[in-house]
């Protein structure tokens, strides 16, 4: 190959590796890392930055609470809900609700569910509209040096790839 050949591409690479570095192709590599690291919280049951930090139990897996297998869909005692996993209710919406959008400079993780915050951040909150009590911190989202490790790589092999092709 003679000199202007690899000129050309070279040119050629760094064209497409601009275009991957400003495109959506890197956001949606940076979303869906985020979401999936997320989500997997509630399989973890407990949040993950450099290791996993389990949540407090709940009292509904507690055979001494009279909480004990309590469904809060249907308010009555529940035998599955004894060995459920933590924030993951019947419906699993408050996971499901996670999700990525596209800004000008990276991407935005939300989760539009009203009471996403109290559940990530604890706080007071009440039972079935009525009683009150502390809300225990569980937090599904945030900072994660995992993440970023995960990211990183996935976009080092993307970056690879394109240099390779």
């Amino acid at each position: 190959m003679k000199i202007d050949e690899y000129a050309r591409l070279y040119k050629d690479k760094m064209r497409r590796l601009e275009e991957f570095t400003r495109g959506d192709d890197i956001k949606d590599i940076l979303g869906t890392e985020a979401v999936n690291h997320f989500k997997g919280s509630f399989q973890n049951e407990g949040f993950t930055d450099e290791v996993l930090n389990p949540w407090k139990d709940v009292k509904r897996r507690d055979p001494s609470s009279p909480w004990y297998g309590h469904s809060g869909q249907r308010g009555k005692f529940s035998n599955a809900r004894t060995t459920a996993k933590i924030l993951s209710g019947e419906t699993r919406e408050l996971q499901n609700a996670i999700t990525y959008r596209r800004i000008t400079n990276g991407v935005r993780v939300v989760n539009d569910k009203p009471y996403a915050s109290v559940h990530q951040y604890g706080g007071r909150a009440k039972i079935y509209g009525k009683k009150e009590f502390q809300m225990t911190p569980r937090p599904f989202m945030g900072r994660s040096a995992v993440l970023v490790r995960n990211i990183n790589d996935k976009i080092r092999r993307e970056m690879t790839r394109i240099i390779k092709d």
